[in-house]
């Protein structure tokens, strides 16, 4: 077969002689190639990306080369250099190739584009103009991958590369630019645009934040406040003050994007108390947005104000409201009540299931540790007040437009969750924030024409309408998340129906998903050719229509928001079963779904099946969306009747034990967490999954060295063996293995030990290379976080500049949230306990038998499989104080039930005290509880104990009433009269426990607990106690 020749553009660029001949040929090829996708197709087959990557490589450029003048003038338009053209027309002409589709993003990736583009965006080497056309590139990019089947894939190497210490600086400089200039303010738009959809891992969000790149769109942001004349009245005095004044910004140009900023903060600081108040402190933030007390000028202004207060409809503040609240209408807050909400599942923590709600929802990665709070102390919160910077982004959402309204509440729902906003502002969100994004969401809930639902571009106002669209329940679910205030406020507005329409329509038939294949004068040509040709040479695979991936992205964000409507309220979950929500959400369980049906009509033989395996009429289901189906079916399953009902009509079992076994580590933990509440209250389809293999599967992800899936794994088995009979019990206990359990629940590492373990969890997580790994590493390993962090925020000014006071204090409490986040011993110390939580828990249920015939065989059975003496031996060591690091320096957490390094800083040598935690000294009770409840001999035994019981004495103070609870009825058990025979061993037991000095504890707390069930479990204990030889109730 004869070699086809090189296209005549391509030999003239090689054959170019000097600069200027070489630009006329890269002119000539764009002009060629400009909305031509079969003659950009022929380009690269014939090696045009390998030629353009080595004229950028071949014109690395100095500062001086570059732009002529110094550093601090860089980033200025200026007239360039003919070697300065011609990588102007390179760039130009790849972002051409970019937006030919996603199927030239596999060459432009092999040819090393990416690399090859990062030197020319840095504005103190580069053109203005060198670096607009770089970025734009870069932005073409991000966009086709979007669209891509191996989106994921795609973004994550972009974002590695642009996320990178080298390009880090050069977006930090760019977004620094203090100029008017269009072209400057349109790379600061594409700079934050890239941000908002490649920054997806902790990691990243991170490396952004302590980079100075948070501190730079803070400026920005600032920068807004200040050309809307919102700055608060007084600034510059406070600023003098403060040593702040010279960081209140210019007015933004005319040209500057808002709501690509707002998005960019919010993408940085969502789920992290260190970045969001890394904000909230930053210089130009504190600049303009100081705290002071602020009286209005006329009096009419406050007198809402102060009929509120005067009719009890507002609680009385000892600070007033400041000068951003005066630009709030003034909202009733009616003081707090106490409600019933529903039970929680059997077992289940408050502050665990709220954790879940609250992590990032692409993923919904659960390990059950609060990382970012529990080692802060919240008295630093209660005494800080609120920045106004919260009110102020209140006040965009009612003022401006659009996208800029949905990314304002995108910001303020980021920094309402991280714990900053004052109390009373959750009825603000409630009556000012909800109605308008429910407005925004079914305002622009239009049907899509046929036409658009076809074609391979839209629009600018198609995209944004469905920006809007994908981006609103996102946010909403955010803010409603474990809120009962804001779900009640998003229910009255019509909330569940809305996100129910959103879902149905999600599963709605859609004509195409690929665009169709353009005429081509050789259709018969064999794919052998291209086949030989190196990686650069060859296309991907073709991308999906934008209509296809706006449904796709839709239906995700519906998911998430019915995840979190149904995390609390009861009625909420019954409203949300009654639209149907349930035949979409099992389908979204499936990575090729099919025809939602109902109950009545679902065919398991359909199920997940489709007409075409390339295109499936509804679509295949991402990553992302099988992971929010998993939420939401473990929110939904928090109703024990929708379980019994609803969702074991429907089969929700199968889909979610097939998810266990999926490939990737994420879907297993969200798997997991749905299997938890799908397996507790006597449900259904416990026998499904028991034949099914179940416990076989659970007990294999208990050995993961995911702690995430450890966690799940260990606490879907407790909520199983609570339902089982004994035989099941100990074949558990037997795939379990004993000595992992014990490993688990007494796995009290040494510092080094835990560091070990965080390093080899990160690069076994590193390898993995997942889209969202933010619970198995916040940074590079251990160094990262080692080495001296020094806020950026102290060196805006210049290294000879001297630093404000108050920043100086802002640095120190950084410094600590940072650490509570980033510090990886910690992290693994926090996996750790919760883990033991679950694995006590787990022993609590094994015990808890309805039957007390056979309890005490299942005793029995437990102390020898695990060890008598070795059980009792790991309980006490639970009950411990312990002092990591005893030789270091001192710091004390007194009153705390969570250890906490109250020093701000990082060294490794601070002394830390670690107190057990209620949970798990609760479970740690209780089976003691049941323990007591078998046979006399076993309750000899307990008593028997006296280290044990005089270290559970010391938890009769414990501010947790569960604990105390669970401590009385230990008593209650232990003085218990089984029958004749056992009335001296009782009075015995009794006698000891009176020696013990528990008599006297339990008749402080009957007269003065605070709690109703402890003063009457604590009475029951007394007369007990008292009277050994009484038969009274036993619990």
């Amino acid at each position: 077969m004869a070699r086809v020749q090189s296209p005549p553009g391509l030999a003239q660029i090689q054959a170019a002689g000097t600069y200027s001949e070489q630009a006329v040929a890269l002119r000539t090829l764009r002009d060629e190639i400009i909305g031509h996708v079969q003659r950009k197709e022929e380009y690269v087959q014939h090696g045009i990306l390998d030629v353009l990557v080595e004229i950028l490589q071949n014109s690395t450029r100095s500062p001086k080369r570059s732009s002529g003048k110094e550093p601090s003038q860089a980033g200025q338009p200026t007239a360039l250099s003919e070697d300065d053209v011609v990588r102007l027309l390179a760039l130009q002409l790849l972002a051409s190739f970019a937006n030919g589709g996603s199927a030239f993003l596999a060459p432009l990736h092999a040819a090393g584009v990416v690399p090859a583009i990062i030197p020319a965006i840095s504005p103190n080497d580069n053109p203005s103009q060198v670096v607009l056309a770089a970025l734009r590139m870069l932005s073409s990019m991000t966009a086709s991958a979007r669209l891509a089947q191996d989106a994921d894939k795609t973004t994550s190497h972009l974002a590695d590369v642009l996320f990178s210490t080298r390009s880090l600086e050069a977006l930090c400089a760019i977004l620094s630019q203090d100029s008017p200039d269009f072209g400057i303010q349109e790379q600061k738009r594409l700079v934050a645009g890239l941000i908002s959809r490649l920054c997806k891992t902790t990691k990243d969000q991170n490396a952004l934040a302590e980079s100075g790149v948070l501190d730079a769109l803070a400026t920005i942001l600032a920068s807004f406040a200040v050309a809307r004349g919102e700055v608060i009245p007084g600034a510059e005095v406070l600023g003098r003050a403060d040593g702040l004044v010279d960081f209140i910004p210019r007015p933004a140009p005319p040209g500057a994007d808002l709501a690509s900023v707002l998005d960019a903060l919010s993408t940085i600081v969502v789920h992290s108390r260190f970045r969001s108040y890394l904000l909230l402190q930053s210089p130009s933030i504190l600049a303009v947005f100081p705290w002071a007390e602020f009286t209005a000028p006329a009096p009419e202004t406050r007198a809402a104000w102060i009929a509120l207060e005067t009719h009890g409809l507002r609680p009385i503040r000892p600070r007033g409201p400041g000068a951003m609240d005066f630009l709030l209408p003034a909202i009733p807050i009616l003081p707090p009540k106490a409600r019933l909400g529903d039970f929680p599942p059997l077992g289940a923590s408050p502050s665990r299931e709220a954790f879940a709600a609250n992590s990032n929802l692409s993923s919904f990665r659960f390990t059950g540790v609060e990382q970012s709070r529990g080692e802060v102390d919240d008295e630093e919160d209660s005494e800080e007040p609120e920045s106004p910077l919260i009110p102020w982004l209140i006040h965009l959402v009612r003022t401006t437009d659009d996208l800029e309204r949905v990314m304002a509440a995108s910001l303020v729902a980021s920094l309402f969750k991280a714990g900053f906003a004052s109390p009373d502002r959750e009825q603000y969100l409630a009556m000012l924030v909800i109605p308008v994004l429910y407005r925004l969401l079914s305002e622009n809930d239009k049907e899509v024409p046929t036409p658009i639902q076809r074609a391979a571009t839209v629009d600018s106002e198609t995209t944004l309408r469905w920006t809007i669209m994908e981006r609103t329940p996102e946010v909403l679910a955010r803010l409603v998340g474990e809120s009962g205030t804001l779900q009640k406020a998003a229910s009255e507005c019509g909330v569940i129906k809305l996100v129910a329409k959103l879902l149905k329509d999600s599963y709605a038939p859609h004509p195409v998903q690929l665009p169709p294949k353009l005429w081509s004068a050789n259709p018969d040509r064999s794919n052998g050719e291209t086949k030989e040709l190196p990686p650069s040479r060859q296309l991907g695979l073709p991308g999906r229509v934008p209509a296809y991936a706006h449904k796709i992205q839709m239906r995700e964000s519906a998911l998430k928001l019915v995840a979190a409507m149904a995390t609390l309220n009861h009625g909420h979950r019954d409203a949300l079963i009654e639209a149907d929500v349930a035949a979409y959400v099992v389908e979204s369980l499936a990575p090729c779904p099919g025809k939602p049906k109902s109950s009545k009509d679902k065919s398991a033989s359909e199920k997940g099946t489709g007409t075409d395996k390339d295109q499936p009429p509804y679509g295949l289901n991402p990553k992302t969306v099988i992971i929010a189906a998993c939420h939401a079916t473990r929110t939904l399953a928090r109703g024990p009747s929708i379980v019994r009902t609803t969702l074991q009509d429907h089969g929700f079992a199968m889909p979610v034990y097939q998810l266990l076994k999926h490939p990737d580590p994420d879907v297993q933990i969200a798997a997991s967490s749905a299997v938890i509440n799908l397996v507790s209250n006597l449900s259904p389809m416990v026998k499904t999954l028991l034949d099914a293999g179940i416990m076989q599967t659970l007990c294999e992800h208990a050995h993961s060295l995911n702690p995430g899936l450890r966690l799940n794994a260990l606490w879907a088995l407790k909520h199983l063996v609570a339902d089982l009979g004994n035989d099941l019990r100990k074949k558990c206990l037997e795939e379990l293995e004993p000595g992992w359990l014990v490993q688990l629940i007494s796995d009290d590492r040494s510092e080094e030990e835990s560091r070990a373990r965080a390093r080899a969890e990160h690069r076994r997580t590193d390898a993995d290379d997942d889209e969202d790994m933010e619970s198995e590493g916040a940074y590079d390993g251990d160094s990262d976080w080692q080495r001296d962090w020094t806020w950026p925020g102290l060196n805006i000014g210049g290294p000879g500049r001297a630093v404000s006071p108050r920043l100086q204090q802002v640095s120190a409490k950084l410094t600590t949230l940072r650490d509570a986040e980033v510090n990886p011993t910690r992290r693994a110390r926090n996996d750790s306990l919760a883990i033991q939580e679950q694995g006590l828990g787990f022993i609590r249920n094994l015990l808890l038998l309805p039957s007390n015939g056979e309890l005490p065989d299942m005793v029995d059975h437990l102390f020898t499989e695990v060890g008598q003496d070795r059980l009792f031996a790991i309980l006490a060591d639970k009950l411990k104080v312990r002092v990591v690091n005893a030789f270091g320096r001192r710091a004390t957490t007194s009153g705390s039930t969570r250890g906490r390094d109250v020093n701000n800083s990082n060294n490794n040598n601070t002394t830390l005290v670690l107190y057990p935690q209620a949970r798990i000294v609760e479970n740690l009770t209780y089976i003691l509880v049941h323990i007591a409840a078998s046979m006399p001999r076993h309750r000899q035994l307990v008593v028997a104990q006296t280290d044990l019981l005089k270290l559970l004495g010391a938890h009769l103070g414990s501010k947790d009433p569960g604990v105390r609870r669970a401590l009385c009825q230990l008593f209650t058990n232990l003085t218990w009269l089984e029958d004749d025979g056992d009335k001296q061993p009782c009075a015995q037991r009794a006698s000891e426990l009176k020696r013990l000095g528990f008599l006297a504890k339990l008749e402080g707390m009957e007269q003065g607990d605070a709690d109703l069930g402890v003063r009457e479990r604590a009475r029951a204990a007394i007369d007990q106690m008292k009277k050994p030889t009484l038969k009274d109730a036993q619990w």
